[in-house]
């Protein structure tokens, strides 16, 4: 699965020592993990009867809503990039730019 594949990317990256791959991946991950947490909810609220075990089953993120979530960080740095940059903020939106490559 993709999510695997982004902890293996994670874990290389930090015996590498580059700080700025493993904080986007870390950031990253914590996106997903809120999207799972939503989805966990929503399940929740729609069957009040399910135990936590099927609710935990049933809101882990499939390929497709991983690469959605990944989708939202790449417009979201983008965004950043276009403001800092209109805001004359150079140093910023290089450091946008070498997460949005990562």
């Amino acid at each position: 699965m993709l999510i695997d594949e982004i902890k293996k990317d994670l874990l290389s990256f930090q015996k590498e020592k580059k700080e700025t791959a493993v904080s986007t991946l870390r950031l990253l991950l914590s996106a997903i993990v809120n999207k799972e947490k939503d989805k966990r909810l929503k399940i929740a609220e729609a069957n009040p009867n399910f135990s936590e075990e099927e609710l935990i089953k049933g809101s882990v993120l499939t390929d497709e809503e991983i690469t959605a979530v990944v989708s939202s960080e790449v417009k979201k740095r983008r965004d950043s990039i276009a403001a800092f940059e209109k805001g004359k903020r150079q140093d910023l939106a290089e450091k946008e730019k070498e997460e949005l490559d990562i």
